[in-house]
């Protein structure tokens, strides 16, 4: 079986939530069929190191560079346009011609769109099975940071993009053949364009080979927040934790230090670095060591949709975890036996003191947070989408 995968981004290293499923989807079928990654790359090419890695599960890798012009009035242009522009920052009129010449030459069974924006590649050969991944409802996650933003041109815009996706995916969900999401909450809302259409939901997950519990050395208490830093929900709670939580724990617990991990962090986040006992670190090789060396982790999002890698790989980690429910979405858990739920910012203070203060409690929602991450694992999770595509190929080729 032969499968063409389309991604928007090179899906290694595996540093941010994106990246790590799209790595593991596609490691997991990369076992068992043959696969052709097909990425857009935006800007310098990535590592030869990077892409070997890719390289070593692929049959081929193929970047399409993109060369776009980002003037204002380009932008605006974008803006205004029918198409989506989180749709048309992924391809160009160069890009998709040379992917209709590598399908028209790959003999493919199966077409694999990684996210939505991906889809104008999927569609280019005609009778040929379609999957698409969906990491998030896309118009559902533009008009929810819409309504949290201030009035202003970023307000209107993403009102704008939320009308355009939800068109756009009303118009291709009925091009593709199945789709897989990651929470059944997010599958209910898709279905509503495609009721009959086949589908599975597949949670992210965490490498629990690589992520598992480590000796924790006393020292200041140290709570820890991760994730990519230039996403806008994350830094949405990033924000709501120091403008309406942050002060009430030290209070509490007065040398509470606070780590915030993850890629590209604006001036206004960089700036927090200033205040004592908060480090804001940008991209790190690897994260582990920040969890093996917090004691609790912090997700006070407000925004978003799927599943947060990071609440397993902490789990996995048996770091415990206070979340608001928006960040445990998704998951199967149980609020005060495997992760602490708190959606209002004297609940999260007050669960973040008692895990800070409660050595007895942060050893018990460890150990069952270790327990619950085992249903996690990649490994796991995976096989049912492979054998989803599989079928799908299978089928394609009796025809």
């Amino acid at each position: 079986m032969r499968v063409a995968f389309f991604t928007p981004y090179l899906p290694y290293p595996p540093d941010t939530g994106g990246k790590t499923r799209s790595y593991h989807l596609l490691r997991a079928l990369a076992e068992r069929a043959e696969v052709d990654l097909f990425t857009v790359v935006h800007g310098p090419e990535p590592s030869s190191q990077d892409q070997e890695a890719l390289r070593q599960l692929c049959r081929k890798v193929i970047l399409y560079p993109l060369v776009k012009s980002w003037r204002t009035r380009d932008r605006l242009r974008r803006s205004l346009a029918t198409l989506p522009r989180s749709v048309d920052y992924f391809h160009t009129a160069d890009s998709l011609a040379q992917a209709r010449r590598d399908l028209a030459a790959g003999g493919y069974d199966v077409l694999v769109a990684d996210e939505i924006c991906m889809t104008p590649y999927a569609e280019l050969l005609p009778n040929t099975p379609r999957v698409v991944l969906r990491q998030k409802v896309d118009h559902q996650h533009y008009r929810e940071i819409a309504r949290s933003r201030p009035w202003g041109t970023d307000k209107v815009l993403d009102w704008l993009e939320a009308a355009k996706l939800r068109r756009y995916e009303r118009l291709k969900m009925p091009l593709y053949d199945a789709f897989i999401a990651c929470t059944e909450a997010d599958a209910a809302i898709i279905r509503r364009d495609v009721p009959q259409m086949p589908y599975l939901v597949v949670p992210n997950g965490a490498d629990l080979s690589s992520f598992s519990p480590a000796a924790r050395q006393p020292g200041e208490p140290v709570l820890l927040y991760v994730g990519a830093m230039h996403y806008y929900p994350n830094i949405d709670a990033v924000h709501y934790f120091f403008e309406t939580m942050f002060d009430r724990i030290r209070e509490a617990v007065p040398n509470t230090q606070v780590q915030i991990v993850g890629h590209s962090p604006p001036h206004d986040i960089q700036g927090m670095a200033r205040q004592p006992g908060i480090q804001v670190t940008g991209s790190v090789d690897d994260v582990r060591p920040y969890y093996s060396g917090a004691t609790v982790f912090v997700v006070p999002l407000r925004l978003g949709g799927g599943t947060r890698l990071k609440i397993i790989e902490a789990m996995a980690m048996g770091l415990p975890v206070v979340s608001t429910s928006v960040g445990a979405e998704g998951l199967d858990l149980r609020d005060g036996q495997d992760i602490l739920l708190a959606n209002d910012p004297i609940s999260f203070a007050d669960a973040t003191v008692r895990l800070l203060t409660d050595p007895g409690l942060r050893q018990h929602l460890a150990q069952n947070a270790r327990q619950a991450a085992q249903r996690y694992d990649w490994d796991k999770l995976s096989e049912p989408w492979v054998e989803l595509v599989l079928n799908h190929a299978s089928g394609n080729k009796g025809q």
